[in-house]
């Protein structure tokens, strides 16, 4: 009979060891691994049986997929028994992540080579097999150029919620009847040894081949001859702009036939047009809605939109949740960047009404000062006012943002101001989102010298008037979200009225 031992991890840090963390068993799921990847192989503490049996056929369903040349499969005897595998869930009609999730995972393919296929095997899922064929599945890879090591594949869709189930990458909270949200995390492991992690996909792609290749390989491939770290280039800070050009842009785009950020770019005669000077060719207005909505701009058959779909595979731009403080950010960096490849100089940042004035070809006199720093006044003004009409009226939600809080925080507060242009009162009953478990109205007011907080029913916008949510006063209670918010990041809500008028809006978080 073996015996476990288990040594605390920090015990074996005191040691000296590198260790190497093998996934506890969760009920019905798989854990992320915690362990970062290291700069020399991790110490390997075998195990008195096969660790990875017990994620063997026992555990996955062996369920029967169809790849995307019509073959019939089981999922646990041909797809990764004894593997190394990626493994992640799409489907091909989504507008927003999912062909950026593909155009990165096409840089990792493209970084580990030939070995995809011999030693490392990638799997992309669809979950919505009632639309996503073998043929359609086969005309979505070939947009992204993906190799005979990459595999695509279709089933019964609730084998395959099973199956999502098993792998810890589904998510009961954001599933409906109809709903094709999913959880954007990948799994990566090796199932003969029984390492597991979670990654996101938009990982840097070198640090994703890295855990893929090295890592669950246990460091058996030899490294590409020695470096020093003498020669390692001096690191520099990014802008917001770059950081966003690099994780959101990077792997369909380049900038004067660069890559930007040292990456792997796909092919750009495919994926997409080089941004060079792309500030000077496009109207300012358009440019920043494309990037903002650009599902919006092709469902309306814009033009332009259409133009760039067509020559480019009819690989659509994703949208990628920006908030408008992001949009002018990324705007920016490409005026930039274009201007450095030129040799021209850099545009100056100017403050937000010298922008204004001078797009409208006036100068700003002496006294006149931005109220707020440049991008979020910029942004406030050409993103975050959102209209809802209806006969007789419009409701404008304008300057809304949400409070970043403490990391231990279950709430969020927001806030906003709606202007009703109406001849009749609105009436705010509900608010929803997908990133917290409820929304409530609040409004928080001093009585007998104590500040309290008292939940309302509904909020009423005047006919012609405004009513602001503001910090100490009526504000918007978001609370139990259900992932970890940082200033910069945006959140989705959907205000509901009395009247029946529903309007979903993008709201950025601000520290």
């Amino acid at each position: 009979m073996s015996r476990r031992i288990v040594i605390p991890v920090g015990v074996l840090a005191l040691l000296g060891l590198g260790v190497s963390v093998s996934l506890a068993l969760m009920p019905g799921a798989l854990a992320p691994a915690t362990s970062a990847t290291q700069a020399h192989a991790p110490t390997e503490v075998k195990a008195p049986q096969e660790v990875g049996s017990r994620w063997g056929k026992n555990y996955f369903p062996n369920v029967e997929l169809t790849t995307h040349e019509g073959k019939k499969v089981r999922f646990f005897d041909d797809l990764v028994e004894d593997k190394v595998v990626m493994i992640n869930f799409i489907y091909t009609s989504c507008p927003d992540s999912c062909p950026l999730e593909t155009a990165r995972l096409s840089q990792v393919e493209k970084i580990l080579g030939e070995r995809v296929g011999q030693d490392v095997f990638m799997y992309s899922i669809t979950i919505d097999p009632d639309n996503d064929t073998a043929e359609v599945l086969a005309q979505y890879r070939k947009r992204y150029d993906a190799g005979p090591g990459w595999t695509f594949l279709t089933g019964d869709e609730q084998e395959i919620v099973d199956l999502r189930k098993k792998l810890g990458l589904y998510i009961a909270e954001i599933q409906g009847d109809d709903s094709n949200n999913h959880n954007l995390s990948l799994i990566i492991g090796n199932q003969k040894t029984g390492r597991w992690m979670k990654r996101s996909p938009f990982e840097n792609p070198h640090v994703l081949a890295t855990h893929v290749g090295s890592w669950l390989h246990n460091w058996k491939q030899p490294s590409e001859g020695k470096r020093d770290y003498a020669d390692a280039p001096k690191l520099r800070s990014l802008s917001d702009g770059e950081r966003l050009f690099r994780t959101r842009c990077a792997a369909c785009h380049t900038i004067g036939g660069q890559v930007v950020g040292g990456s792997v770019a796909t092919d750009a005669t495919k994926m997409g047009p080089d941004l060079v000077g792309v500030t000077k060719r496009r109207e300012p207005k358009w440019l920043r809605r494309w990037i903002a909505e650009p599902d919006k701009m092709l469902e309306e058959k814009d033009p332009i939109a259409m133009e760039l779909f067509e020559q480019f595979e009819q690989v659509p731009m994703p949208n990628m949740r920006l908030s408008a403080v992001d949009v002018e950010d990324l705007v920016e960096f490409l005026e930039e960047e274009s201007a450095r490849i030129a040799g021209e100089p850099t545009p100056a940042k100017v403050a937000t009404g010298d922008k204004k004035l001078a797009r409208a070809g006036k100068k700003p006199s002496a006294g006149e000062r931005p109220a707020r720093s440049a991008k979020v006044a910029v942004a406030k003004e050409r993103l975050t006012t959102v209209a809802a009409a209806k006969p007789g009226g419009t409701v404008l939600v304008q300057g809304a943002w949400i409070r970043e809080a403490h990391p231990d925080a279950k709430v969020n507060a927001g806030y906003l101001t709606l202007r009703n242009t109406g001849a009749a009162d609105e009436v705010l009953v509900a608010v929803k989102s997908p990133t917290f478990e409820r929304v409530e109205l609040h409004e928080m007011s001093m009585k007998g010298g104590t500040m309290k907080m008292v939940a309302l029913p509904s909020l009423r916008v005047p006919a012609g008037g405004e009513l602001r949510l503001k910090p100490r006063g009526k504000h918007l209670m978001l609370k139990v979200p259900r992932r970890r918010l940082t200033a910069g990041h945006s959140v989705r809500l959907t205000l509901v009225f009395e009247s029946g008028l529903e309007q979903t809006i993008t709201v950025p978080v601000r520290s």
